[in-house]
């Protein structure tokens, strides 16, 4: 049997977004993605990636594995993610979060602190390991500086997915940050709002900018600790792929659009749409078709064999035409709110040439149709 995963299947990974005290307020680090032939590519990011199977033999400070796993919401390897954001923020960042065997923040500029930052490629290439650098030379890596924020998995229908914890972290004290023109071809350190603002032509993902919206609350570094500290649910976000007149993006879940694009598009194809379109019939189940009209007002189409068409929204005849390309069968009732759907439905009886009952929506149907 094969043990290769499956590309769509998620991956765990962890990504950290460092900040620190700019003279304008909270800074965070930003990344530019080498391009890789992936939607990731050229897009700015926070450093992170894959978990590593020997990130869970890494010794960290801090944290157990209880605890990680409490805090992060998983059965076991929570310490994992922790390691993986630190190794992958020394690799493309050349930022280390770790302590000596004194319990001393490690330097860059010490012995240890140089051979670490002359393992980047060889850690990125995987011919080096962290595990294996940090029981040579003694280092316990600071899980403990880090705070878990947000959790975001891959849309359904990506090539690539992957499931993966955000965590905070105030920058190491005198430690300069360096992209290594590899995974990443440059960085910057920006302000949370600068990031957002329309003037930024830097492409962000959407987990991205989720986090700097997040940042952008916080004044100073102090005030987002204190905050992270604290206890508090983190929910898993996961967005659905459709388009739109905008062209293709991902839906949030607090979008409208979201529940009912899992309903139209379950395998994440991306042909749902997250807006309205003008009289076209959209099928949410084989018995029910719904019409928006120009005017943003719904009409539905219930029933197959025979069809009942609840509140028509308009008598413009595109909007009637909607109707009845969306009929499965004989139309036997048009039941109305008011004198406008009244007159509309008069127009779709002229329309189909047929008679049917035209009724207001009270008593028995009214409750039977709910």
């Amino acid at each position: 049997m094969s043990t290769t995963m499956d590309k769509s299947t998620p991956r765990n990974a962890s990504t950290v977004a460092v900040v620190r005290d700019g003279p304008a307020g909270l800074e965070t680090l930003l990344l530019q993605r080498a391009e890789r032939g992936d939607h990731n590519s050229g897009a700015w990011v926070f450093p992170g990636g894959l978990i590593d199977a020997s990130d869970a033999e890494v010794p960290v400070t801090g944290l157990s594995d209880e605890q990680a796993n409490a805090t992060l919401g998983v059965d076991r390897g929570g310490l994992a993610y922790y390691v993986a954001a630190i190794r992958e923020c020394l690799e493309e960042a050349g930022l280390l979060f770790a302590t000596d065997n004194m319990g001393q923040p490690v330097q860059l500029e010490s012995d240890a602190g140089v051979r670490l930052l002359d393992l980047r490629p060889a850690l990125q290439s995987g011919n080096a390991s962290m595990a294996e650098a940090c029981s040579e030379l003694k280092l316990r890596l600071a899980a403990d500086q880090l705070f878990y924020v947000a959790h975001w998995l891959t849309p359904l229908g990506r090539a690539k997915r992957f499931d993966t914890r955000f965590f905070v972290a105030v920058v190491p004290r005198g430690q300069v940050s360096a992209h290594d023109r590899e995974e990443t071809l440059d960085h910057i350190w920006i302000r949370p709002s600068a990031a957002l603002a329309p003037e930024n032509t830097r492409r962000l993902m959407t987990p991205t900018r989720a986090v700097l919206e997040l940042l952008s609350q916080f004044a100073d570094t102090a005030a987002l600790v204190e905050w992270a500290r604290s206890p508090r649910e983190v929910v898993r976000v996961l967005p659905r792929l459709a388009t739109g007149a905008s062209g293709p993006r991902p839906v949030l879940p607090h979008e409208a659009a979201w529940d009912e694009i899992g309903l139209l598009d379950p395998e994440g194809k991306g042909t749902a749409w997250y807006e309205p379109r003008v009289d076209v019939p959209v099928r949410l189940s084989p018995t029910l078709c719904r019409m928006t009209a120009a005017n943003g007002e719904n009409t539905y189409v219930v029933g197959a064999e025979e069809c009942v068409v609840v509140g028509p929204a308009s008598a413009d005849p595109a909007h009637l035409d909607a109707i009845v390309a969306a009929l499965a069968g004989p139309l036997t009732a048009v039941i109305c709110d008011d004198e406008e759907q009244m007159a509309a439905a008069e127009q779709l009886r002229l329309r189909i040439g047929a008679a049917f009952v035209v009724a207001p929506r009270r008593g028995f149907l009214r409750r039977h149709l709910k």
